[in-house]
C-alpha cells in the first residue's frame, strides 16, 4: 500500500485530480442548464457528454503528463526496477482511480434518474473504449516523441474532429466504429455494443507500440537527461 501511495503521490494534483474535475465540470454545467430551464432530457445529456467525452480527454491530458513530465528519468533507468514497471503503475493508478470516479458517477445519475444511455450494466462501455482508445493514443505519441506539445495537440486534434464531424463517421459503416462519442453526438443505433467492442480491438496496436518503446527506455531521454 506503501508504494501505491506513494504512486499516487507522484502522479501530481493536477494529473490525478483532473479527470475527476472533469465530471464535476459536467456536473456544474448541467446544474446551469437546469437552472435556465432545460428539461431533464437536455440536463441528462450534458451529463452523459461529461462522461463520455469530457472524461477521455482529461485522462489523455493527465496520461501525457505523467510520461513527458516525469523528472530524474535518467536515475530510474540506474534503479533495479524498471522504468517501464513504474511508469505502469503510475498509469494504472490514473486509470483505477478514474474508473473509480466514472463508475460512482453513473450510480449517481441513474439513482437520480439522470442516466439516458446504455444499460447501466453495460455503461463502462459508453466511456471506457474512448478513454483507453485516446490514452493510449497519447502515450505512444508522447513515448515516440519525448514532447509534451505533440502528444496533446495529437489527442485534443482527434477528439476535436471527432465532434466536429460526427456526421462523417455515422454516414459510413465502416468509420462508424472508430468513432468515440457515439452516444452523445449520434444517439443510440443498432450494432452500437458491436462497434463499441471494435473500437476496443483497436486499441491493440497503440498497447503494443508503447511495450515496444518501453523496451528501450533510454530513448524517453531528452539531450538535458542526457
Amino acid at each position: 500500500m506503501e508504494m501505491w501511495r506513494h504512486e499516487a503521490g507522484r502522479l501530481g494534483w493536477a494529473a490525478g485530480c483532473g479527470p475527476a474535475l472533469a465530471l464535476v465540470v459536467a456536473a456544474a454545467v448541467a446544474a446551469l442548464t437546469a437552472g435556465d430551464g432545460a428539461g431533464r432530457p437536455q440536463v441528462s445529456l450534458v451529463l452523459i457528454t461529461g462522461l463520455e467525452a469530457l472524461l477521455p480527454l482529461a485522462v489523455a491530458m493527465a496520461a501525457t503528463s505523467v510520461v513527458a513530465t516525469d523528472r530524474a528519468r535518467e536515475l530510474h533507468l540506474s534503479l533495479p526496477t524498471r522504468y517501464a514497471t513504474v511508469l505502469g503503475r503510475r498509469l494504472g493508478v490514473l486509470a483505477g482511480a478514474t474508473s473509480a470516479a466514472a463508475v460512482a458517477f453513473t450510480g449517481v445519475l441513474w439513482a437520480a434518474g439522470l442516466w439516458s444511455g446504455p444499460p447501466v450494466v453495460a455503461s463502462p462501455l459508453l466511456w471506457a473504449p474512448a478513454m483507453a482508445w485516446l490514452g493510449g493514443l497519447a502515450v505512444f505519441i508522447a513515448l515516440l516523441t519525448r514532447s509534451l506539445l505533440l502528444a496533446t495537440t495529437a489527442a485534443g486534434g482527434v477528439w476535436l474532429a471527432q465532434q466536429l464531424f460526427a456526421s462523417g463517421f455515422a454516414a459510413h459503416d465502416w468509420a462508424r466504429p472508430l468513432y468515440l462519442f457515439p452516444v452523445s453526438r449520434l444517439g443510440a443505433y443498432p450494432g452500437w455494443m458491436t462497434d463499441r467492442l471494435v473500437l476496443t480491438a483497436t486499441i491493440a496496436p497503440f498497447a503494443a507500440g508503447v511495450l515496444i518503446l518501453l523496451r528501450r527506455p533510454e530513448r524517453m531521454l531528452t539531450e538535458e537527461e542526457a
